[in-house]
C-alpha cells in the first residue's frame, strides 16, 4: 500500500514539475532558472539552464515528443556556446554572459560573504583563486553540455582539446585532496566523460585509478578519512557516475548499500538525490537487500518533498527558498519559490526511485550526470 501511494505521489509530482519547467521555456530551447525574484544575471545565463532544460525534457519523455526539427534546434542551440578563447581548452562550451557576471560579481565578494558557509559545508580549507575558479566552471558547463547531447544521442561537433596530457593526468588526479572526494570526484567524473566522449584520456588508467582509490571495508571512494558522512556519500556519486562512463563496475555494491542502510544522509535536496542515485546505481549492478532499501526510499521521499513548492508547481533548492546562485554567480534573490535545477535534480531522485521499484514505466528514463 505504501509502495502504491508513493508511486502515485511521485507521478503527481512530476505532472506539476512538467507544467512548472515548461512554463520557464524560452525562445530559441532557452530557459529561466526561475520566475520570481531573478536579477539581470539569472535572465542573461542561458546555456546550463537549456542543458537543464533538455535532461528534464529526456527524463519525463517529453524529449520523445519533439519532432526532428524541434530537436535539432535545441541542439545547434547548445552547440553554438562551443568556441575557442584564450584561457580555457579549445573549443570548450563558454557562455560568455556567464564570464561577464562573474566578473561583474568579483568572485572576492563571493567569497567573503560565502567563506564560512563553504567552510562548514564543504570542509575546503583553500579556496580557489578567480582564475582557478572561472577555469572550474567553464569545465563544469562543457561537462554538462557534452553529457547532455550524448545523452540523447547528439555529439558535439567539435573535439574540447584536452586539459592536461598523459602525464599530467596523473599527477593531476594524485595531487587532489582525496579526504574531501566530493570535489576530488567531481573532476575525476568529468575526465571520465572527456575520457570517453573526447577521446582524450586513457580510460584503463582512469579505471585503475579508481580500482586504488576504494576503500575495502565501506566500497567508499576516498584517501585518508573524510571528515563526514557528506563527503562519503556526494564524493561516492561522483566517482560512481565516472565508473558508469567508463563501463566499470561498481567495486563493493553490497557493502555501500550495507553502509546507506546504516547511515542516514543530510537532508538537502542534493544529498538526497546522490544518495538515491548511489542506492540506484548499486541495486542495478546486485540484487540485495532491495525491501529494506524501498523502506528507506519512502522516508527519503517524504524529506523530498519537503522541498516542493505547492504554489509554483516545482522543487525549491532549499527549504523555502530557490536556487540563489549558478558557479558563484547570483542570479536571484532566493524567494519562497520553485527553480528549474532542483526540479531536475528532485525528478530525477524520483525517476531513480521509481526504477528501484520497478515502476519506471516507457515514459520515464534516468539521465547520465
Amino acid at each position: 500500500m505504501e509502495i502504491d501511494k508513493l508511486t502515485q505521489g511521485i507521478t503527481q509530482k512530476i505532472k506539476f514539475s512538467t507544467e512548472f519547467v515548461t512554463s520557464l521555456k524560452q525562445d530559441n530551447n532557452e530557459f529561466l532558472p526561475l520566475h520570481d525574484g531573478l536579477n539581470d544575471a539569472g535572465k542573461n545565463i542561458k546555456l546550463g539552464f537549456s542543458c537543464y532544460g533538455l535532461k528534464y525534457y529526456y527524463l519525463t519523455g517529453l524529449w520523445d515528443d519533439l519532432n526532428d526539427i524541434s530537436k535539432k534546434q535545441w541542439i545547434d542551440n547548445i552547440n553554438s556556446y562551443q568556441k575557442d578563447i584564450s584561457g580555457f581548452p579549445a573549443n570548450s562550451y563558454i557562455d560568455s554572459n556567464y564570464l561577464k557576471y562573474l566578473n561583474e560579481f568579483h568572485y572576492k565578494k563571493f567569497l567573503k560573504r560565502k567563506a564560512k558557509s563553504l567552510l562548514s559545508i564543504t570542509g575546503i580549507k583553500k579556496l580557489d583563486s578567480h582564475k582557478v575558479f572561472e577555469s572550474k566552471s567553464i569545465n563544469a558547463e562543457t561537462k554538462q553540455a557534452i553529457s547532455t547531447l550524448f545523452q540523447v544521442n547528439y555529439r558535439n561537433p567539435l573535439k574540447v582539446e584536452p586539459e592536461f596530457d598523459s602525464k599530467s593526468v596523473v599527477d593531476y588526479l594524485d595531487n587532489l585532496d582525496w579526504s574531501q572526494p566530493w570535489a576530488s570526484g567531481a573532476q575525476f567524473s568529468s575526465l571520465c566523460v572527456y575520457a570517453v566522449t573526447q577521446d582524450t584520456y586513457d580510460t584503463d588508467y582512469l579505471r585503475s585509478f579508481s580500482d586504488n582509490l576504494v576503500d575495502t571495508d565501506t566500497g567508499f571512494y576516498f584517501k585518508r578519512e573524510p571528515r563526514d558522512q557528506r563527503e562519503l556519500f556526494n564524493g561516492a556519486m561522483k566517482i560512481i557516475s565516472g565508473l558508469d562512463w567508463l563501463g566499470h563496475e561498481i567495486h563493493y555494491p553490497k557493502k555501500i548499500i550495507d553502509f546507506c542502510l546504516k547511515n542516514t544522509p543530510i537532508y538537502e535536496g542534493c544529498d538526497i538525490v546522490d544518495f538515491i542515485y548511489i542506492l540506484n546505481k548499486c541495486l542495478n549492478s546486485v540484487e540485495y537487500r532491495r525491501k529494506e532499501v524501498i523502506e528507506l526510499l519512502i522516508k527519503l521521499s517524504e524529506k523530498m518533498n519537503i522541498l516542493f513548492n505547492d504554489r509554483t508547481g516545482g522543487y525549491s533548492y532549499f527549504e523555502d527558498k530557490s536556487q540563489t546562485h549558478y558557479y558563484g554567480v547570483n542570479i536571484s534573490k532566493g524567494l519562497n519559490t520553485s527553480d528549474l535545477h532542483a526540479t531536475l535534480l528532485c525528478n530525477w531522485g524520483n525517476v531513480m526511485i521509481l526504477d528501484i521499484l520497478g515502476e519506471i514505466g516507457e515514459t520515464y528514463k534516468t539521465i547520465k550526470p
